[in-house]
């Protein structure tokens, strides 16, 4: 995993502590999937696979339009 650098297991949320005693954004952060539903960054669950490699893809489409008109110069 060379994008997200995430093949291992997960780690504790108790492993991101803020200095100010409330939940620091790396906590917040580590494992989102409670948004969705049941939590599944529990400590040490496989978290991705290291024998697949990560896959990118970018696509782009642009577009362009000239809204004033233009019209050369009279001679004198």
């Amino acid at each position: 995993d060379y994008l997200d650098d995430v093949s291992t297991t997960y780690v504790g949320i108790d492993k991101f502590p803020a200095p100010n005693n409330q939940t620091s954004i790396a906590a917040i952060l580590q494992d989102r999937s409670f948004e969705t539903g049941e939590p599944i960054g529990i400590e040490g669950r496989q978290r991705g696979w290291s024998k697949q490699k990560d896959q990118y893809v970018f696509a782009e489409i642009g577009l362009s339009f000239n809204l004033s008109s233009y019209r050369c110069p009279t001679a004198k």
